[in-house]
């Protein structure tokens, strides 16, 4: 495994492959992350070391499924470990970090049936990463997910509705601006190198 192969799938999973603006995944949180930059930064943390850790349990999981000859029970296996992972995150935050648990627990129960975790895990078992590049993609699939959360709620910040037309005032405008941050990403596809 080289380095180049690796900052392939870093800038794959970050650019242009963004689980939130190219995949459609991961856009099922909760409303309030979309408010503040602040919010989107949690709502980001928080799915990060959810697909991070996710990736880490199904990855093993995956590889004891094809040993034993049962991976007919993959989907199953995958869509299970996600809020397994969840409630022990929640639940060991709760008993080591509690100023944490108070600051990322609403954002941890949204991402209980967040799709970026499964996605992330059943795209690194269809490419057959090995260990190091698996968790390199969820890692960096969460940080595109959290830039492009934070770079939405900043904009929405930032727009000035007063000043178009009321038919695309709302969800409209919103559609358009998450529109155009996707078609700022089609300039890496084909950046995959792995």
């Amino acid at each position: 495994m080289t380095a180049v192969y690796l900052a392939g799938v870093a800038l794959a999973a970050l650019l242009s492959e963004n689980f939130i603006l190219v995949n459609c995944l991961g856009i099922g949180t909760r409303t309030q992350a979309f408010d503040h930059p602040l919010d989107a930064g949690r709502t980001g943390a928080a799915l990060t070391a959810v697909m991070t850790l996710t990736a880490l349990v199904t990855w093993v999981a995956d590889q004891l499924l094809y040993h034993f000859a049962l991976d007919y029970y993959q989907t199953l296996v995958f869509a299970l470990v996600g809020p397994v992972v969840v409630w022990a995150l929640r639940g060991f935050l709760r008993s080591c970090v509690p100023e944490l648990h108070r600051r990322l627990d609403e954002n941890l129960s949204s991402i209980t049936s967040n799709c970026a975790a499964m996605g992330a895990a059943l795209i690194i078992s269809q490419r057959g990463y090995n260990l190091g590049a698996a968790l390199l993609f969820a890692l960096f699939g969460g940080l595109g997910a959290t830039i492009a959360l934070i770079s939405f709620a900043g904009l929405r910040l930032d727009l000035n509705v007063d000043r178009c037309p009321k038919s695309f005032r709302g969800a409209p405008l919103e559609l358009i601006t998450a529109g155009l941050m996707a078609l700022s990403l089609v300039g890496f596809y084909g950046l995959h190198l792995a």
